[in-house]
């Protein structure tokens, strides 16, 4: 319930303080008084969009503060408790504005987000305008209204998640095959590479080796008359290395043998002389193997001009194009993981799209029968608002797409709300025949209806009366009133017959003083409110006649009377 609102420099209201009421609080005044501006504030605390141009001339911040009760166990409760914000009894909400463009919320003095208050507003205040009787006549709120009505915004969550799921899905798979797509031509190249680095079955470290084999070929006769002149002056030679070794043996044989502490030397001869003997050995072997062959050495040439091109484009040696042939080989296991994955990702689709149908056919069984039972509801609602012979249907249809039911977050369904206002008239949609005046009753009807399933405490008509008059706009007073035993309800209006059936009547003012345009308000005393209700049945000119068909009122409402 909202129990006071403090307004500060808000369009032409300077400083402003409401204590409402619970029951039927009514705001009444001159047109242009401001009545309007109340409700924009009040908005301005439910999350509305904020401008600048709120701000009251001259000031330098506009700030709105509404005070609250919140039942103890409510969903608003239990959603401040997440937010860790303290909530007792009361909830106090503040939002200003500066001409800096900062916006600052506070929830119980804690800093919040607009978000929150978002999200919080639905729980506390429902406010009702002369735009929402624009939106009856869009088709689109009609499965909302349904929904609310029912209680079915469980099942409503459910389906939309199964459908978010599946649009994720299906987005995945879109991106999986445009990769796909654009990715075949690359993957024919890669293909091509890998191809062609397998024809040419490169070797670890082959181009190094090569690279020496042909060093060796190029210069084989030279190494092969290298080789044989280092072994003839090493063995097979007249006077070779090894020939003087003998003699050279004999000697240090002579020497140890006068002294025996010289046996060393020889030792180191005969170690020399074994090391020369393998090193002649080896000569030999090397010599014998070196072969000048052209046709080898043009090989080589060939295998290392081959390796040579293929470096250009895959690395500049045998390993490095070894490492990318691995690498495209991996590629080409993606590609074939792609695949898979894309199988994955179709069969997740038709598992989600079996859930779509089954919690879309649920909550489409739900809405049937939510529908039958909304139509007769507002059947009677509108009998009570001088609609008595009206007809109400609430028309609910698969909507398909092809031979396939409509696939949407909000189900398989389209609702219409189509209304017979006389007898003998065919029902059809509400944007081909209802007036303004039976508009708003159905939208009181629908409120009234679905305000024993909101979480609303709080509900604010802002002109409900548009098109109606005489006996309609009482039986509207009296509906509200019966609808304040269960809410508070704040209602705008320019008509006396529904300001009777007010506990708290509240009149709104435009004054000026000098250049400076105010707005005010003040609640009015038991005997002021039959001169307002006068006022509002006369105009400029209040006779005694008018103020005693005021009085009239006054005790007709006060006994509770019909019609």
């Amino acid at each position: 319930m909202l129990k006071e609102l403090s307004i500060q420099n808000f369009a032409i209201i300077r400083n402003l303080d409401i204590q409402f009421r619970e029951g039927l609080n009514v705001l009444s005044g001159e047109t242009g008084a401001g009545k309007s501006i109340l409700v924009g504030a009040i908005n301005l605390i439910l999350g509305s969009r904020a401008s600048q141009e709120m701000i009251r001339t001259g000031a330098a911040e506009a700030s709105v503060e509404a005070v609250l009760t919140v039942p103890p166990g409510s969903l608003c409760r239990q959603i401040l408790d997440t937010w860790e914000m303290e909530s007792g009894a009361e909830l106090i909400v503040r939002r200003a504005v500066s001409r800096t463009g900062r916006n600052r919320v506070f929830i119980n003095d804690q800093t919040a987000s607009v978000q929150q208050l978002q999200q919080l507003s639905p729980l506390l205040i429902s406010i009702s305008g002369q735009h929402e009787h624009q939106l009856l006549l869009d088709q689109e709120t009609h499965l909302g209204l349904l929904d609310a009505f029912g209680g079915l915004e469980p099942l409503c969550q459910g389906v939309r998640e199964i459908w978010s799921a599946w649009a994720q899905k299906k987005e995945q798979l879109a991106r999986t095959r445009r990769a796909r797509e654009e990715g075949a031509a690359k993957m024919d190249f890669l293909r091509f590479q890998l191809q062609e680095l397998e024809a040419a079955k490169i070797l670890p470290n082959e181009d190094e080796e090569l690279g020496r084999e042909r060093e060796i070929l190029r210069n084989a006769a030279g190494l092969s008359e290298a080789s044989q002149r280092a072994l003839g002056s090493l063995y097979s030679e007249k006077g070779a290395v090894l020939e003087r070794l003998s003699e050279i043996q004999k000697e240090l044989s002579s020497i140890s043998r006068i002294d025996p502490s010289q046996e060393v030397l020889l030792e180191y001869l005969v170690q020399a002389r074994i090391n020369l003997e393998e090193l002649s050995h080896l000569l030999g072997t090397y010599s014998g193997q070196i072969v000048f062959s052209p046709a080898r050495l043009a090989a080589v040439e060939e295998r290392l001009a081959l390796l040579g091109r293929l470096g250009k484009k895959y690395g500049p040696g045998a390993n490095e194009m070894i490492a990318r042939m691995e690498e495209l080989r991996a590629l080409m296991g993606q590609e074939s993981e792609s695949g898979l994955r894309e199988e994955e990702i179709e069969k997740d689709l038709d598992e989600l799209h079996r859930r779509y149908l089954e919690a879309a056919g649920d909550l489409s069984q739900k809405r049937s029968e939510t529908s039958e039972r909304l139509s007769r509801q507002v059947e009677l609602s509108l009998a009570e608002l001088d609609m008595q012979r009206a007809r109400f249907n609430t028309s609910l249809m698969i909507a398909k797409n092809g031979d396939e039911p409509l696939f949407s977050p909000s189900g398989m369904d389209r609702v219409e709300f189509l209304l017979s206002a006389n007898p003998g008239e065919d029902l059809k949609p509400l944007a081909k025949i209802a007036s303004g005046g039976e508009l708003s009753r159905i939208l009181l009807a629908l409120k009234s209806l679905l305000s024993r399933n909101g979480e609303a405490e709080t509900l604010i008509f802002d002109e409900v009366d548009a098109g109606i008059g005489g006996r309609t706009a009482e039986l509207v007073g009296l509906k509200l009133k019966r609808l304040a035993d269960r809410h508070q309800v704040i209602c705008i209006t320019h008509l006396p017959q529904i300001a009777c059936h007010s506990g708290s009547h509240f009149l709104v003012k435009k004054e000026t003083a000098g250049t400076e345009t105010s707005t005010s308000i003040r609640m009015l005393a038991e005997s002021e409110r039959c001169e307002e209700l006068a006022r509002m049945l006369g105009g400029v000119s209040i006779s005694e006649t008018v103020r005693e068909h005021a009085k009239e009122l006054l005790e007709r409402a006060s006994r509770g009377s019909e019609v």
